[in-house]
């Protein structure tokens, strides 16, 4: 059966590290990309990067016994062009979890700390999805969508507290809060920023004791209308919302 990769068009393939040529085992789901979505013949060229590193070309330079022969040409200025933006999210149900991962990496944020909510449930954590590399593969995947390399950090915190103890004093510190936030959202709260920490309470909401601990650690709390929001499209609205004065 194809793997998931293989059935999804991507924009660029991810790589390791650089060099100037590779072979890819015919098992290898980036070959199978190749073979069966790109459906490239020997001397054709596709997109690739290395992560965190230079994109550049490839190409198919012969189908070998031991898999896919490729040859690179990099591209050598390197710019690191994800957003500085950290999102705070109570970690939420995994399947949520994982559109979250994969679109967060799209859109370009720079990190994304979860960490364990009054509300929440701890047993998420648990989940194959973090207990395996599965969400490493959410990542590449949407930097690949995005035709891009750098891939945001992820970390886990055990509560509200922890994360917030780790925050930089130059961030600007924003919350979403549909019940008591007195203004919307918007790129206005970014602009001119040096950096930009928005926190999310899971699907369930801030518990009261969470209101005050982002309150005393002088967060503001906005809104993104009356609608009542999943979890992942209020990150990525918002998070397409302030990355906005980066564009």
């Amino acid at each position: 059966m194809p793997s998931p990769l293989a059935r999804c068009p991507l924009n660029l393939i991810l790589f390791d590290k650089v060099v100037e040529k590779a072979i890819l085992p015919d098992d290898d789901p980036r070959a199978t990309h190749v073979r069966e979505v790109l459906r490239l013949k020997v001397g054709d060229a596709f997109e690739v990067a290395v992560a965190n590193g230079p994109r550049g070309k490839a190409t198919l330079l012969e189908n070998c016994s031991k898999g896919m022969s490729l040859g690179f040409a990099w591209e050598q200025a390197v710019r690191n062009d994800l957003f500085p933006i950290r999102l705070l999210l109570g970690l939420p149900r995994p399947q949520t979890a994982r559109k979250i991962l994969e679109q967060a990496a799209a859109l370009g944020a720079g990190a994304i700390d979860f960490f364990g909510a009054d509300k929440g449930e701890p047993s998420y954590a648990n989940s194959k999805l973090w207990t395996t590399d599965e969400w490493k593969r959410h990542l590449t995947r949407g930097v690949e969508q995005a035709f891009c390399s750098f891939i945001p950090v992820v970390r886990h915190w055990r509560n509200l507290e922890a994360v917030l103890d780790d925050l930089s004093q130059s961030d600007e510190r924003l919350a979403l809060d549909l019940y008591e936030a007195d203004a919307p959202l918007s790129a206005d709260a970014a602009i001119g920023k040096e950096s930009v920490s928005l926190a999310l309470g899971p699907e369930s909401g801030w518990s009261p004791r969470e209101r005050d601990l982002l309150r005393e650690a002088e967060f503001t709390l906005l809104h993104l209308g009356d609608r009542v929001l999943r979890q992942e499209t209020a990150c990525l609205t918002a998070l397409g919302v302030l990355a906005q004065p980066w564009w």
